[in-house]
């Protein structure tokens, strides 16, 4: 008997099962990144200008849709591919003449901009650190010129990822973030030998060489043709910048958290900056295994379901897709604010990073956390849309709540005493706003079933609220009564084994009882056979 093809589902599941596998192997080294700095630095000016260097590099790789470029050719290629499909080997296909038109003008784009902002990298940093010190920019300037060129690659490098993806080939993306972050690693093995924080910087750019461009150029060797044309007027150049342009002039909050958390940050205590930036890092966490883990799976799948017109398939992919991420963030988000704080401290709590480091860093992430599932939501909305070419509601819809959103951080920042803290509510507020908005606009144009949705929204927020209630119940209970001479963070990780133990216990059973989606099916089977037992004990 012939074994049956995997369906729909089980592809974009184990698609989302490798990049989130990725995800936490490149969270895991990025930690090691992160404690690698905080140790040799901790929070401090110096820490701050290193994170503030990235801010210009950001900014030219959002006005060059660089993170987004995949997504803005991957209708497209999909299209091709599908047309091509049963093409002979060896014959001359558009996808690579396409491919290659863009590609060119892209990349020669990208190195003019890389210059300019190399040269107006001072200017500007004055500009939007207004509160930094004269050698505090000059220093942020230094570490900015090493990584811009990295935008160059990322943007190259993304263009060819849209080629895989339309080909439901993940490996490429997988391994990008993983030599993204060696290459910091190594760098800042230097950096921290030699006290030198500019090893960090120059291991980001090799990361982003490795990890950006070369990975992918060799993963569609033998499936992409690039031809030398330089066309810029040509329609499919038009075609895929009005896709494009949404996502460079119009906004997100993803993107913008960042820098307004930076811009505010600026003018508050020395190392405020590196607080909150670790603590939006740790926040991260689940969203890159959950949100954009799936959002990629799932939006290479709605390109293809969408380029051979199946609509109401691909209205159930979402709605299932979505439900799944939103229903295991709120759980994830529920654990994640009941123990920040031995978190943190598991982390980062070594070397300079000191006690009071810890403790600002655990109370912005409490309000970070709050805001996972909205981040994992838009994930997922964002690239369905994205998937089928539609790049103008969305954007127009995360611009008009970007923009809104703005002063409240500067509220947020003015929140005597609690500025970190009013700095990361802004963010989750607004990430809340920008998600219910996204979903508004599905419901209208990618057929999202709100109602079901809501139900499945609702049974994650049960079992995230009894889940991480106990967990932080447990948390309390445990701290007080270990050896005040343990080092603190083994105290800190063994109050997360005590709490994370009857918090995993719950979450399954909960989970399992009220069928919250994104169970696994092999944990959902089990409620089956117990209530099967359950039937016969009675009967006997």
């Amino acid at each position: 008997m012939s074994e049956q093809p995997p369906t729909q589902a089980q592809s974009i599941a184990r698609a989302a099962l490798l990049l989130a596998f990725a995800n936490l192997l490149s969270r895991v080294l990025g930690f090691g990144r992160d404690w690698l700095l905080s140790y040799a630095f901790g929070a401090s000016g110096q820490t701050d200008v290193y994170q503030a260097s990235f801010t210009l590099p950001d900014l030219l790789n959002h006005l060059l849709a660089g993170g987004a470029l995949s997504v803005s050719l991957l209708p497209r290629m999909s299209r091709l591919y599908a047309d091509e499909r049963d093409l002979p080997a060896g014959a001359p296909r558009e996808s690579d003449r396409v491919f290659s038109i863009i590609f060119n003008l892209m990349a020669f784009a990208a190195a003019l901009f890389v210059v300019v902002a190399w040269l107006a990298a001072e200017p500007l940093t004055a500009l939007w650190y207004k509160d930094f010190t004269r050698q505090q920019i000059a220093d942020t300037v230094r570490l900015t010129r090493i990584v811009l060129p990295a935008q160059l690659f990322f943007l190259t490098g993304g263009l060819i990822q849209a080629c895989l993806l339309a080909r439901q080939s993940f490996k490429a993306m997988a391994l990008t973030p993983l030599l993204y972050n060696a290459g910091i690693i190594a760098g800042g093995v230097v950096g921290t030998a030699t006290g030198w924080i500019d090893g960090f910087s120059w291991g980001a750019l090799l990361g982003a060489g490795l990890g950006g461009l070369a990975v992918p150029a060799w993963s569609a060797r033998k499936s992409l043709r690039l031809q030398w044309i330089f066309e810029p007027g040509h329609p499919e150049v038009r075609a895929f910048l009005w896709m494009a342009l949404p996502l460079i002039v119009g906004v997100s909050l993803t993107t913008v958290d960042d820098w307004l958390g930076k811009r505010f940050g600026s003018g508050l205590t020395p190392g405020s900056i590196s607080q909150l930036s670790m603590a939006r890092k740790v926040m991260l966490v689940p969203i890159g295994l959950l949100g954009t883990a799936a959002g990629q799976a799932a939006g290479s799948y709605i390109a293809k379901l969408h380029a051979e017109g199946k609509k109401q398939e691909l209205a159930q992919t979402l709605a299932s897709s979505l439900a799944a991420v939103v229903g295991l963030s709120l759980v994830l988000s529920g654990v994640l604010m009941a123990c920040a704080l031995p978190v943190v401290q598991v982390l980062f709590r070594y070397g300079r990073f000191g006690a009071s480091d810890a403790e600002a860093t655990a109370n912005a992430l409490v309000p970070l956390a709050a805001g996972i599932a909205a981040w994992g939501a838009q994930s997922v909305l964002a690239r369905a849309f994205f998937a089928v070419g539609d790049t103008w509601r969305p954007m127009l819809a995360t611009t008009v709540v970007t923009v809104g959103m703005v002063p409240l951080y500067a509220i947020g920042a003015q929140w005597q005493g609690h500025e970190l803290q009013g700095l990361a509510l802004a963010g989750t507020a607004g990430i809340a706003m920008q998600a219910l908005s996204l979903s508004v606009l599905a419901r209208r144009f990618l057929g999202l079933d709100l109602q079901a949705f809501g139900r499945g929204v609702l049974r994650g927020l049960a079992v995230a609220m009894a889940s991480g209630g106990l967990a932080l119940a447990v948390r309390l209970l445990v701290a007080p009564l270990l050896p005040s001479d343990w080092p603190l963070p083994v105290q800190a990780l063994v109050t997360l084994v005590c709490a994370g133990v009857p918090w995993l216990l719950a979450f399954v059973a909960l989970g399992t009882l009220l069928q919250m989606p994104g169970m696994p099916r092999q944990v959902l089977a089990l409620r089956g056979r117990l209530a099967t037992r359950i039937k016969r004990l009675r009967r006997v």
